[in-house]
Order: structure tokens, then C-alpha cells, then sequence
């Protein structure tokens, strides 16, 4: 059977299928198909045909959603270089202005760093981050700054063993210092 045939065929059954079933709903049964069915099947051509079936309903990103991706992906770089910035800025101010001129710019990057007002960047974001489906962030520092090192802080704390829930134990001296003291004061 040649290739064209083939597609032919397919395409019948994709029209098919998209008569009784909307979009979203065929993907998703096709999808099943070839993990229950495809994957687990000795023949060959049924695995070669579900399989290509199923890659009909694959989800296929279209250049805008690359293009808006990529976006996004430099504004992060650049929201990130701005912080960078405005840290370094804080720090080197005092040594390379007088004070008239450096304590109201400390001011003002604090004031823009540590407030609960959106920063226009972030609101970008978060418009950008809901057209691609994904969800808003709350604040940047919070989400790319202060969430990533109190998850590798846990990671590190688990892996350790600190996890600072202590199990209770059947040794009473633990339960009762003073107790413990006694039994020590007492031994001969």
C-alpha cells in the first residue's frame, strides 16, 4: 500500500472520527489508544497505524505561540538584569555619589523592590504568561528568587534528614529532662 493511500485512509478515518467527537475529545482517544492498545501490541503495522493516527491529533504549537515564548523568555532575562542592576546599584551608590544624591535613588529601589505594588515588567509578564495558558505570578522576586531557594533549601534539609519533625520515642529519659537527671544523681 503506498504512502499516499495510506494518508488517504487515515485522513478518511480522522474525518470520521471528528464527526462524532470535537477536537480536544479525539486527541485525547486516540492519545489512549496508543498507550493502551499501540504500545502494548506484537503487530506491527497496528502500532505503525494508531500510532500515525494519534500523530494526526498531536498538538502542533503554532509560530506565534514560539514567537510568544521567546518573548517572554527576554523579558524574564531582562526583568532579571534589571534586579541585577538596581542590587549592584544599591551597594555601589554611597561610594560614587554624595549623599543628597545617592539616598533618595537607595529610596526609591527599595521602595520599587520590596512593596506589594505590581511592577510594570511584571504585569507584562503575567499578561503574556495568561495568553500562553500558563499561570500569573504573584510578585518576580517571589517567583524566580525566593520560591526556587526555599525549595532547594527543603531539598537540602530532606536530604539531610533535618526535616526538623522529630518521630517520638519510647526512651522516657527524652520525654523529661529533670527525670533523666535523677536517674543519673541516683546511680551509684
Amino acid at each position: 500500500m503506498s504512502t499516499e493511500k495510506r494518508m488517504d485512509d487515515l485522513n478518511k478515518l480522522s474525518d470520521i472520527l471528528n464527526e462524532f467527537l470535537d477536537e480536544d475529545q479525539a486527541r485525547e482517544f486516540t492519545s489512549k489508544i496508543e498507550q493502551e492498545v499501540a504500545q502494548k501490541t506484537d503487530d506491527k503495522t497496528l502500532r505503525a497505524l494508531l500510532e500515525t493516527l494519534s500523530s494526526l491529533y498531536t498538538v502542533k504549537p503554532s509560530r506565534k505561540e514560539h514567537l510568544k515564548k521567546v518573548v517572554l523568555t527576554l523579558l524574564v532575562a531582562f526583568h532579571m538584569s534589571v534586579i541585577v542592576i538596581n542590587l549592584v546599584a544599591f551597594f555601589i551608590l554611597p561610594f560614587l555619589y554624595p549623599l543628597l544624591v545617592w539616598m533618595p535613588l537607595n529610596s526609591f529601589i527599595l521602595t520599587v523592590t520590596f512593596t506589594r505594588e505590581i511592577c510594570p515588567l511584571t504585569r507584562l509578564e503575567n499578561y503574556m504568561r495568561t495568553s500562553m495558558g500558563m499561570p500569573r505570578i504573584g510578585g518576580f522576586i517571589g517567583h524566580y528568587f525566593v520560591r526556587p531557594t526555599k525549595r532547594a533549601y527543603r531539598t537540602y534539609k530532606i536530604g539531610l534528614g533535618l526535616s526538623g519533625k522529630k518521630g517520638k520515642s519510647n526512651d522516657r529519659s527524652q520525654d523529661n529532662p529533670e527525670d533523666e537527671k535523677k536517674s543519673l544523681d541516683q546511680s551509684p
